[in-house]
């Protein structure tokens, strides 16, 4: 078979087209894809360095704002106490019931539950790049040791420091008056210990002619806070006891009866004398 040079020339034409496409789709292609995800890369690391150099520059000014938010924090603390029990929520009842004053009838205690301050959706993570930063300062050498180490205090501060808000719930059930109300409000805002008004509702008596009322207090305290122990509170004030545990109504005629083992006893004693 004899095969013309026209044709010679288009097959290496179409050899060559061949070997064009072969190389464009199985070097040049994935070459430039490769390229382009470097590229890419190269500018996130760029993006990070410079957002690295910025947390280095400012490294002394995150330090202080550190200590000085961990003693803000350390303020606050001092105001909770560590603990709120089933005696602090009696105390308040009982002083309420003298500083309003109010007829209190009934109270509830609820355990001591952890305070949800926000919803897992609304939690923002603030964790701090310690390794990618003491990366980077080491490959650019401005290293310092004395800066790493009140790094390393302050967020060692941090995380000893206690996080987790605890609340106890008391409501009371009462009869007052309507200044006796107001007084019982302002009662609650102003003590030591820290406690807010969860739900308050009253309504009027027409029998009695003031508010039977029903107040839902939440009290609070942070467990963990170092070098504070739980102060005792003083029930010295409270009523133990009682005379009559029926509370029964004394009927007319009651008083002065004598006690009948007296009767008996000075009975035995007569008889004693009639023997003789």
């Amino acid at each position: 078979m004899k095969v013309s040079k026209r044709d010679v020339l288009l097959l290496l034409g179409l050899l060559g087209i061949l070997a064009a496409v072969c190389s464009y789709f199985l070097v040049y292609q994935p070459t430039m894809e490769k390229a382009d995800a470097l590229e890419e890369e190269n500018e996130e690391l760029n993006a990070r360095i410079a957002d690295l150099s910025s947390k280095m520059n400012n490294k002394d000014s995150y330090v202080e704002q550190t200590e000085s938010m961990n003693r803000e924090m350390e303020t606050i603390f001092m105001e909770f106490p560590i603990d709120v029990r089933e005696e602090d929520s009696i105390l308040l009842a009982v002083n309420q019931e003298l500083i309003a004053p109010m007829q209190i009838s009934s109270i509830s205690i609820g355990p001591c539950e952890p305070v949800i301050l926000q919803s897992d959706d609304e939690e923002i993570d603030h964790t701090y790049e310690i390794e990618q930063i003491e990366e980077y300062e080491t490959q650019e050498g401005i290293q310092d040791e004395t800066m790493a180490e009140a790094a390393d205090a302050s967020v060692s501060a941090t995380g000893n420091m206690p996080s987790v808000l605890m609340s106890r719930n008391v409501t009371t059930n009462y009869l007052v008056s309507y200044d006796g109300l107001k007084r019982s409000i302002k009662n609650i805002s102003i003590q030591d210990n820290r406690m807010s008004i969860d739900n308050l509702t009253v309504s009027y008596d027409e029998s009695t002619g003031l508010l039977t009322g029903t107040t839902s207090v939440d009290m609070y305290c942070i467990p963990g806070q170092a070098d504070k122990e739980y102060v005792t509170p003083n029930l010295s004030s409270v009523l133990l006891g009682s005379d009559n545990i029926f509370g029964s109504i004394e009927l007319y005629g009651e008083r002065g009866l004598a006690d009948l083992e007296d009767n008996d006893s000075e009975n035995a004693d007569e008889d004693a004398e009639e023997e003789d």
